[in-house]
């Protein structure tokens, strides 16, 4: 019975302290520049790629992180859906980027918007599909990876446009 006491205590002291050092993240991806439901001029995926690269769009990533282990680096997998007309075309996930507490700039090359847009194209046609409404959503999200102790989560950024 006595063992069982101090097997119970020392099991408890253990989890605590796990729980109390694991780090905690809490923060938000955001898309400046771009309104819900806008209409963009850029009907390739090469100049929707540039616009990103000139500015005209741009991907700020913000979070905050508590018990910071690791001098600070969290990693994250950089997951993007990309939707046409309401139909999923792309979901990709690239696993374990790490980034710093703070406010950032995150390029669009993080992101697999692009290449699933191109995959749209055909034929040696550069633009975007033509037939129908010309629907997009994209959604950027940050992941804390597997494995890392880590609790808390990201708001995502969603872009959704339709194309002029």
């Amino acid at each position: 019975m006595k063992t069982t006491k101090i097997t119970l205590v020392a099991l408890a002291f253990i989890l605590t302290t796990t729980l109390s050092f694991s780090q905690s993240v809490e923060g938000k991806l955001s898309i400046k520049g771009m309104m819900n439901s806008k209409t963009i001029k850029q009907n390739t995926p090469v100049e929707l790629f540039k616009a990103f690269k000139d500015g005209v769009y741009s991907i700020n990533f913000n979070f905050k992180s508590t018990n910071i282990e690791s001098e600070g680096i969290v990693l994250f997998d950089m997951k993007t859906t990309v939707k046409h007309n309401g139909k999923t075309i792309s979901e990709t996930s690239r696993k374990g980027w790490p980034w710093l507490p703070g406010d950032m700039f995150v390029p669009i090359e993080a992101f697999d918007a692009i290449p699933a847009l191109q995959k749209l194209t055909a034929n040696g046609n550069t633009n975007l599909p033509l037939k129908g409404a010309k629907s997009f959503e994209i959604i950027f999200q940050f992941v804390p990876s597997e494995g890392q102790n880590v609790k808390g989560s990201i708001s995502p950024a969603t872009m959704n446009f339709t194309i002029e």
